[in-house]
């Protein structure tokens, strides 16, 4: 079966030059995306992103991108507000499409990684078909990509938006996608933008250290990415008790409160 049959496609354009223009990627754009997808055997009927990492590469994906990652989390976890009665699913990636962290309601992340959207996969066009992120990094500008105009039907469900984040030197670091089943799509759009600003914004404040020592960083990013104390310790050869002495150490350094007031300030000083 080829990626997608001639007829599908040429259906898709005919409804591309019935739609408004202000909501959808160009017609010549998504035809391209389409074709490349064909060369690449993207089948429509894949049930699988295929480019997915394995367990021990994700977490070595996501320790190199830590600053990345913990600026996403900060500032998509603000905007969201109440979790809970969010049907959106935010899609954070790096600036190869690959996925650094998904936030919805969990029942919402758990069916996202049954087709396998989850941190550590590709969202490029040879892995998951023609998709909003694909495009926003291709275009290096925000995107609106509805159900239909995806190449995979595990997607066709979801209306998306992506916007690129871009670092304060202008360099394309990573993709910010909100997908949702209905809504103002526009509205979602704007949000996407936002998101994409200030996640931009927070990668490229980088000041003085104010004292922190490496190890006691590298406390503090793992700390930042959700990890527990006994997770810290293991994966730096230390004990809990030692764990809790550097988060201590950061927070006294830093003249906040508590721990986990310790994440957003560090962002802000540059020390993630």
């Amino acid at each position: 079966m080829l990626a997608q049959s001639g007829e599908n496609m040429w259906n898709t354009i005919q409804y591309l030059q019935a739609a408004d223009a202000s909501d959808i990627v160009p017609q010549n754009v998504l035809a391209a995306s389409y074709e490349r997808c064909r060369m690449f055997d993207v089948r429509e009927n894949k049930r699988r992103i295929d480019d997915t990492l394995g367990e021990g590469e994700t977490r070595n994906f996501l320790q190199q991108n830590g600053k990345l990652v913990t600026c996403g989390h900060l500032v998509i976890m603000e905007y969201m507000g109440d979790i809970k009665e969010a049907s959106d699913l935010f899609i954070f990636t790096s600036g190869q499409g690959r996925i650094l962290g998904l936030w919805s309601r969990p029942e919402i992340v758990s069916a996202a990684a049954l087709i396998g959207l989850r941190a550590g996969a590709s969202l490029a066009e040879e892995s998951a078909g023609t998709n909003a992120v694909a495009l926003a990094l291709a275009a290096q500008g925000p995107v609106i990509l509805k159900g239909e105009e995806h190449l995979c039907r595990i997607f066709h469900d979801w209306t998306c938006v992506a916007a690129p984040v871009v670092s304060a030197d202008g360099t394309l670091i990573g993709c910010l996608d909100i997908s949702a089943p209905e809504g103002p799509i526009h509205e979602k759009l704007a949000l996407a933008r936002s998101i994409a600003r200030e996640i931009g914004r927070l990668v490229g404040n980088r000041i003085s250290f104010g004292g922190i020592t490496i190890r006691q960083r590298e406390v503090l990013a793992l700390f930042a990415h959700g990890m527990s104390y006994k997770g810290i310790g293991s994966v730096l050869g230390i004990s809990i008790k030692t764990v809790e002495e550097h988060l201590d150490a950061v927070r006294i350094k830093m003249g906040m409160k508590n721990r986990r007031a310790c994440i957003k300030k560090a962002i802000e000083l540059g020390i993630l």
